[in-house]
């Protein structure tokens, strides 16, 4: 299992340290960030004990089936946060915070760009706005945000390639994307909402283990950011169905193109279908049938009613 830890020096920056280090302090220690990537439950399960969680929520770091939720147990509390590889990721990720007093430890399955940058940043001079795990906290979910901002930057020029390669002759082998493409914006829009209402809720815990006092503004301009990204997805996702519509109404234009054209040619052949039956009937008493022109006069006619018929066909738009 991968473990990164860190303390909050004076000058609020990260400092590596070690497990034991945290351990053997007392409850005045300083702000430190225990980040977990689990390869297997006993060795997670076995840390999370460790460090003195509550049952129910090493319980909810274990648990198979995660979801988004947001819920205090005993003093520490314990978010479920879900996270975005990249914007046409096909399974959600997530991420799992506790927090305790001091301390706050995320834990996660697969590697987050986000929280690779955080460390990388506050490692290296970069300041927390406070000394406290709840800026920490705050950065982790900032740049998750920032890269749903960039995942919805994506979808946009994604969508805008689409549509101008939608007006090429691939159009049908293009159109075969869109449910795909509509999946994935559901799912990045499913996990805005998830991260909306985390955050969201943050908002009015206070706690030993968390509190945002001195930070409310920037947590609010996070929901803000979120509420932005929820937007431009629907509308990108809204731009998508736009373009499918678009797709059917030249489907139905260019069947109802054939359809005239079919309506045409039989408009065209039925009086000459009806002449040609009357004769064919083979009676004697019929005009013209003895005549020595009557064969190429038939014709004629034929060929001037087909003339008159496409003429009126033309002036009435038909063609068009």
């Amino acid at each position: 299992m991968k473990q990164y830890i860190y303390r909050l020096n004076q000058e609020r920056c990260l400092q590596a340290c070690s497990l034991e280090e945290v351990l053997a302090t007392g409850a005045d220690q300083q702000p430190c960030w225990i980040d977990l990537q689990r390869t297997d439950s006993d060795s997670l399960a076995n840390v999370l004990l460790k460090l003195g969680l509550h049952p129910l929520a090493i319980e909810a770091c274990l648990d198979p089936t995660p979801a988004s939720r947001l819920v205090a147990y005993g003093t520490s509390l314990f978010i479920g946060l879900p996270t975005q590889v990249s914007w046409d990721a096909e399974d959600r990720t997530f991420l799992w915070i506790v927090c305790v007093q001091n301390k706050i430890i995320t834990v996660h399955e697969n590697g987050i760009h986000a929280l690779e940058t955080v460390m990388q940043q506050y490692t290296q001079g970069m300041r927390f706005h406070r000394y406290c795990t709840s800026a920490i906290l705050y950065q982790i979910i900032d740049h998750l945000i920032d890269e749903d901002m960039a995942f919805t930057l994506r979808t946009r020029d994604t969508i805008n390639q689409f549509d101008e390669l939608f007006d090429e002759e691939e159009t049908d082998a293009l159109i075969n994307q869109v449910l795909p493409l509509k999946r994935q914006f559901t799912r990045l829009a499913a996990t805005f909402e998830d991260q909306l209402y985390c955050v969201g809720a943050l908002q009015t815990i206070e706690s030993e283990s968390f509190s945002i006092e001195g930070l409310q503004d920037y947590f609010r301009d996070a929901v803000s950011h979120l509420e932005h990204a929820g937007r431009s997805v629907a509308r990108q996702l809204g731009h998508l169905n736009a373009i499918q519509q678009d797709y059917h109404l030249r489907l139905q234009n260019r069947t109802n193109d054939r359809l005239r054209l079919l309506t045409i040619v039989s408009t065209i052949f039925i009086p000459l279908t009806l002449i040609t039956g009357i004769y064919g009937m083979n009676f004697h008493n019929m005009p013209v049938i003895e005549s020595q022109f009557g064969y190429l006069g038939v014709l004629a006619v034929m060929v001037a009613l087909a003339t008159a018929m496409l003429w009126g066909f033309y002036r009435n738009g038909w063609f068009k």
